[in-house]
């Protein structure tokens, strides 16, 4: 009965926490780097490029189209990026450490934190990201 309990509350305060959007994460940040579950620097196809991510006050989520296309090649894919079908995406937070993203297949939860002028996101797997906001 303990367990059911607690089980209700959590699944009450999960419901009524107030979804928000952080100001500050509006505007553009410029990725600087990934480190993987042991903290080492991911050098992958994507670093070093320095892409854009774009979160603006309605919540809308903005890639870099560079990345889109680079994403494509990795993926085999070398016909010229077609604007119109780039996928949409919004976001929205949760007492300024929860971040979701919301696409058209559905949702993903990551936290989120600052330090100075750059935005580490951590991901269940381990893995965080790192970028810098651009003025």
């Amino acid at each position: 009965m303990q367990i059911l309990i607690a089980f209700l509350s959590l699944a009450c305060l999960a419901f009524f926490q107030k979804a928000e959007r952080d100001p500050r994460l509006v505007g553009k940040w410029s990725m600087l780097y990934s480190k993987d579950g042991n903290g080492e620097i991911v050098k992958d196809e994507f670093y070093g490029k320095g892409y854009v991510e774009t979160y603006t006050k309605d919540g809308k989520l903005i890639l870099d189209p560079q990345f889109l296309r680079d994403d494509l090649k990795r993926n085999g894919i070398s016909e010229p990026l077609d604007y119109s079908l780039i996928p949409t995406f919004s976001w929205k937070t949760w007492n300024n450490e929860t971040i979701e993203i919301i696409t058209s297949e559905g949702s993903r939860q990551n936290r989120y934190g600052f330090s100075g002028d750059t935005l580490i996101f951590g991901y269940s797997n381990g893995t965080t990201r790192y970028l810098l906001k651009r003025k």
